[in-house]
């Protein structure tokens, strides 16, 4: 995997990418406050209906993964409306391959599951870019079609389509040569959880086979082997979030010791690649992104109380962790407000 970490590693206040925008935002414990606002407000500021990667507009248009995720993020965190919930969700409803479509990009596309960029024109100054899936841009879409109770019945094809595509592409192993838009394997696995964890129609579908995939993983490439390789930390703290999200308690406490292990003297942790452009051997990745996944995946149940912030459990207490006035900073620089609190996904 080839990417630069120099380049690609520090974010500056007004000038970060939409999408690393809102996944701060999609991590934010809830009632953080005015930081948690000002992010909203600077995603909200770029959008067009819908939201893209980049804030500032050059010709990309937007594209369902975004959308999924910023509209999911802020109304989770009371700011959209359930009615702006709607709109955004049955703007994913559009973006769905019609029966019949000529394959773009993908040698197949599957009649139901949401394409990557819509392709109905409708964003002006923007090209369009192929008609392409990509795995976990459909499950962050299918999460937000979802939140979007009053949508069950019209979005009744889009949410079977979606899961047997999302359960064929776990089942088929294709997951673990990444997808287009995320090289990890854990990212779509994390992908999924959040579905299992929210959504109990999805559970029913996804959650057996995930859980198998989950330990075929960890039996092939554990967190231990992951340690101190590129994207390592950010692997380690995808996949315990995983783990949490279904339950799951066994290896949680190694992950968390090899996670805290990596933490930097400032407290943060190293810029790793999450996500790509395309097929193109672009990668982008940034420190307070893995910072905030890390702190995310420290913050237990066990732990998430005021006066405890980032500690591991009781029984790892007798190797050196993480410094919790190094994790209070770092939450702060990255828009948390505090290091507490606890949610699901």
């Amino acid at each position: 995997m080839r990417w630069s970490r120099a380049r690609a590693c520090h974010i500056r206040p007004g000038r970060s990418g939409a999408v690393s925008s809102l996944l701060r935002r999609e991590r934010y414990p809830a009632g953080s406050g005015n930081p948690l606002r000002k992010r909203a407000a600077q995603v909200e500021a770029v959008r067009w209906r819908r939201y893209r990667f980049f804030l500032h507009g050059n010709a990309l248009p937007a594209d369902t993964d975004c959308t999924g995720l910023a509209a999911g993020a802020l109304f989770r965190h009371g700011l959209l409306r359930a009615a702006d919930l709607e709109a955004c969700g049955r703007d994913l409803l559009q973006a769905a391959a019609p029966a019949g479509t000529v394959p773009g990009d993908d040698a197949v596309l599957i009649p139901g599951v949401p394409l990557v960029h819509w392709e109905d024109g409708a964003e002006p100054g923007t090209r369009q870019r192929g008609r392409k899936h990509d795995a976990v841009a459909c499950a962050n879409a299918l999460y937000t079609v979802q939140l979007a109770g009053g949508l069950a019945a019209e979005a009744a094809h889009f949410t079977a389509a979606s899961h047997n595509y999302l359960t064929d592409h776990l089942a088929s192993g294709r997951y673990l040569a990444g997808t287009r838009c995320y090289p990890s394997p854990d990212a779509f696995l994390y992908a999924l959880s959040r579905l299992c964890a929210r959504f109990p129609a999805s559970a029913r579908v996804l959650s057996a086979s995930l859980h198998r995939a989950l330990s075929d993983r960890e039996a092939t490439d554990s967190a231990r082997a992951l340690a101190g390789s590129p994207g390592g930390a950010l692997d380690i703290a995808l996949r315990t979030l995983t783990a949490d999200n279904l339950s799951r308690t066994t290896g949680q406490t190694e992950r968390r010791m090899l996670l805290a292990q990596a933490q930097q003297a400032d407290g943060s942790w190293l810029a790793c690649p999450y996500y790509r452009m395309g097929r193109f051997p672009v990668y982008f990745g940034f420190s307070c992104l893995t910072t905030v996944f890390a702190l995310k995946a420290l913050h237990t149940r066990e732990n998430s109380g005021p006066a405890r912030p980032c500690r591991l459990p009781a029984d790892a207490a007798a190797t050196p962790v993480t410094r919790p006035d190094l994790c209070e900073r770092q939450a702060r620089q990255v828009g948390f407000g505090r290091a507490t609190g606890s949610q699901q996904d």
